[in-house]
């Protein structure tokens, strides 16, 4: 069995669903379920529409939703020749949002439990439309809504998975469906509460969900559609001479992503390796490309890889009394974190001060400050960039080998290991 993902580049336009649904049909052999992100930067515009609405902009609004409209509009225009089935489907999405939207609009709120609502209509019309072109050349196929097999909690916008529930339903709603021959077109990035209630699993999370169906069906790979030639050394727009690494094992992925590597997505990796089903990262505009696995075996140690995350906030925390930042503290300070729902990124201590980098999230941020004021003097700086080389290779010395080296120049947080 084989679970494939793509994502919203490789279904932007018309043109490059023509070709999904070929590398679909090219696979279509063996037993297959298909992850399919929103369209092109859907999601995007379903935020921005939420939050003019919550400005109470209704002329705003109602002219992003037709932006919205159009640009599904034509891909259906574009790649159907019987438009009217397909396009009543979509308008069905099209009203749904309109009530969200008009409660948004009426209360002039925007709650967590609301952005999972409208963003999730973003992969409901993209796999909507890809699976309504799919119908239209023969393909033996079947849309799935994952909010009916993927059950998490209501942590909104950062749901978390209840894997007992969701590998009963897997097994007992989808797995048949796909021994028998049909081809199951499903999105990522969305799931809800056993009670119904939409969740989302964070942005970006449609390779997390295609790694909770191939765990859940113990398939035999996955594979992850991407507009690059395979996992890269380094971002190809910073450096023109990155190089793809051709294996790496679970753990040096884990690192990858958990330092910003942006291939794939962080949360992905575990599913698939409590059940040692390999990855294969792709390139869509290259379907003969050998790509990149992920599995036991590895040659990334041999190249250095350099990582860049954008939008990081730095804490310096130190305590108001000159007392050392002793494991007392920490534990009060690591608390707080939990709190306010950030996430480190980079943690270093010194004798009476606390570094820690954190992602941009305003409102997470400032309450995580708020609850360090009493007893913390608390420095903070914004807008920084955090630079990491994995499997720095300068100096193959005891000293040197797995060094975790922090130094700070202008926005730049630099992190060695």
């Amino acid at each position: 069995m084989l679970v494939m993902k793509f994502g919203g580049a490789s279904v932007k336009n018309a043109d490059a669903i023509r070709n999904v649904a070929k590398i679909i049909d090219h696979h279509s052999s063996e037993p297959l379920l298909v992850v399919i992100s929103a369209s092109g930067k859907t999601t995007n515009h379903l935020e921005e529409l939420a939050a003019l609405a919550k400005k109470g902009d209704e002329l705003g609004a109602t002219q992003k939703l037709a932006s919205i409209k159009d640009f599904h509009n034509k891909l259906v225009h574009d790649l159907f020749e019987d438009r009217a089935p397909i396009l009543a489907k979509t308008a069905a999405w099209y009203r749904e949002i309109e009530r969200i939207v008009h409660g948004i609009l009426l209360l002039e709120e925007f709650p967590a439990r609301t952005y999972d609502r409208i963003v999730a209509y973003g992969e409901l019309l993209s796999t909507t439309i890809v699976e309504g072109y799919m119908q239209t050349l023969g393909a033996p196929c079947k849309w799935l809504d994952a909010r009916t097999v993927v059950k998490t909690d209501a942590i909104y916008q950062q749901a978390n998975v209840i894997w007992s529930l969701t590998k009963q339903r897997i097994q007992e709603d989808v797995k048949p469906i796909v021994l028998d021959g049909q081809v199951l077109i499903t999105q990522g990035f969305i799931g809800s509460t056993p009670e119904g209630k939409t969740t989302t699993l964070g942005r970006e999370g449609s390779d997390y969900s295609a790694a909770i169906f191939a765990h859940c069906l113990e398939a035999k790979r996955m594979m992850v559609w991407k507009d690059v030639i395979g996992i890269l050394n380094g971002d190809p727009r910073r450096m023109p001479d990155a190089v793809k690494i051709d294996e790496l094992s679970y753990e040096e992925a884990v690192e990858m992503t958990f330092y910003g590597a942006t291939v794939i997505h962080p949360k992905t990796i575990k599913p698939i390796f409590t059940q040692q089903i390999p990855l294969y990262v792709k390139c869509f505009g290259d379907v003969n490309a050998p790509g990149s696995r992920i599995s036991t075996h590895s040659n990334a140690t041999l190249i250095p890889s350099y990582i860049v995350k954008e939008k990081q906030v730095l804490f310096e925390i130190t305590p108001k009394d000159f007392s050392f930042m002793d494991e007392q503290h920490m534990r009060e300070i690591f608390d707080r974190t939990y709190k306010s729902g950030i996430k480190l990124n980079l943690i270093q201590n010194s004798a009476i001060s606390l570094l820690l980098c954190t992602d941009h999230h305003p409102q997470r941020t400032q309450a995580f400050e708020a609850l360090l004021l009493d007893n913390y003097e608390v420095k903070v700086f914004s807008d920084l960039q955090l630079h990491t080389v994995l499997n720095f290779q300068e100096a193959d010395t005891a000293s040197a080998k797995g060094a975790r080296l922090v130094q700070q120049f202008g926005n730049k947080l630099f992190m060695v290991r």
